[in-house]
């Protein structure tokens, strides 16, 4: 039997399941059933693959489904069959026409604008009177003239 896969590379095929922790030095090709954690330098989920759980890889390209947490260090493809569900971290993202993306979105590199540094915009913090006593006033002068 000839290998088909180049060395340090995992090919999960349709219709197997596999389950654990798995560190994979090249590609990590999904058209199974994987459940738990991987990490790879690529990783490629076919149109009847599925993952979930914790994905960390520089590519990630996804035509089926992932769920779970998801790190692309590099770049992250939603094909247009793909689905992506869960706390999910890029560096750059392509997602095509009918992909799906849920969850937390954050990408590497690019602070996200803090919620309690911003500054407040309540009520209290415009003058509520002071629209209103300039709008009748502004109407008076537009009829006197």
């Amino acid at each position: 039997m000839a290998d088909t896969n180049p060395p340090g590379s995992l090919f999960v095929g349709d219709g197997v399941f596999m389950q654990g922790t798995m560190t994979v030095p090249g590609v990590a090709s999904v058209d199974g059933k994987l459940q738990g954690q991987l990490t790879a330098d690529v990783i490629a989920i076919q149109t009847n693959g599925s993952v979930d759980g914790k994905t960390t890889a520089n590519h990630i390209k996804v035509a089926g489904s992932l769920t779970d947490t998801t790190v692309a260090n590099r770049t992250l493809v939603v094909e247009s069959s793909g689905m992506i569900a869960g706390s999910i971290t890029y560096a750059e993202m392509e997602i095509k026409k009918g992909g799906s993306l849920q969850g937390s979105i954050h990408k590497i590199g690019k602070a996200m604008p803090s919620f309690e540094s911003a500054p407040p915009s309540t009520p209290r913090d415009i003058p509520a009177a002071a629209p209103a006593a300039e709008t009748p006033a502004a109407d008076q002068s537009e009829e006197n003239t």
